[in-house]
């Protein structure tokens, strides 16, 4: 699992199996990781790149501010320095705004685009979330802010599952490159300035819009449907009883979707 210079920073990520390449972008605060329970399945018919984005993981630490569109180049320059020339992109999240911005700048690098539990503009409630989470992450600590996070991505019943949300929690309080809480702002900042509304329709790669119907953090008809609507001929599929952390929750569920959705571009 080697870090590679993109000519802007230097990147983590991990790389498994064989087959068309796919890029495997994970959302705000996470790592190459988050995509462990897809890449377990996905990794024995693809080429899965996981990736960790900048300021966060393994990857460099920023010393200044940036862009999705920033972390886009990253992508780009990723792709440059393994010798990829189109790959699949799946992203989650702001993982999944990084892949919109990847795809609007340089589409002829884009295979086919799966967008998961995204967004594409920003809105009061997400900047006053970003904000509340940063604060606790400062003022009250790692543990405080991982709970917080929790309640946002996970469904109720996620915690009727018995050790299920302590067990994850136990395994980000042991996780040993925590994120700081600089590089958390910074990430936050620009997770809530990516805009996209209006230009998503020059989008002509095909593109999957995966997200679950209980998902409070990016809902389905704020975010999942207006996007699906937007590109042209994007497939909207939505997966019953999960939220944001669908990754988690209901593993094979979105893995059968991804699989299906790869395959097809295949």
């Amino acid at each position: 699992m080697p870090s590679i210079s993109t000519g802007t920073t230097s990147l983590f990520y991990q790389e498994s199996g064989s087959g068309d390449p796919v890029l495997f972008l994970p959302g705000l605060g996470a790592d190459h990781t988050a995509w462990g329970l897809q890449i377990a399945t996905l990794q024995r018919g693809f080429r899965c790149i996981a990736v960790d984005n900048r300021d966060c993981g393994r990857s460099d630490k920023a010393s200044a501010p940036y862009s999705i569109r920033d972390m886009a180049a990253d992508t780009v320059g990723l792709m440059d320095a393994l010798g990829i020339e189109r790959a699949h992109v799946v992203g989650w999240s702001m993982g999944g705004a990084i892949a919109q911005e990847l795809t609007l700048a340089r589409p002829e690098r884009v295979r086919s685009l799966a967008l998961v539990a995204s967004y594409h503009e920003s809105d009061p409630r997400a900047v006053a979330r970003s904000a509340l989470a940063v604060q606790i992450r400062s003022e009250l600590g790692h543990e405080a802010f991982l709970r917080f996070a929790q309640i946002s991505i996970f469904t109720y019943r996620a915690y009727q599952r018995e050790g299920y949300i302590e067990g994850i929690l136990k395994r980000g309080l042991e996780y040993p490159y925590t994120q700081s809480v600089e590089a958390y702002a910074r990430q936050a900042s620009a997770t809530v300035q990516h805009e996209s509304r209006g230009r998503l329709e020059a989008i002509a790669v095909p593109t999957l819009v995966l997200v679950g119907d209980e998902d409070i953090l990016t809902p389905l008809e704020r975010f999942a449907r207006p996007m699906a609507a937007e590109i042209p001929n994007a497939h909207l599929e939505v997966i019953a009883e999960v939220g944001h952390a669908l990754l988690w929750e209901q593993p094979q569920a979105t893995t059968m979707a991804l699989e299906a959705w790869l395959r097809s571009r295949g």
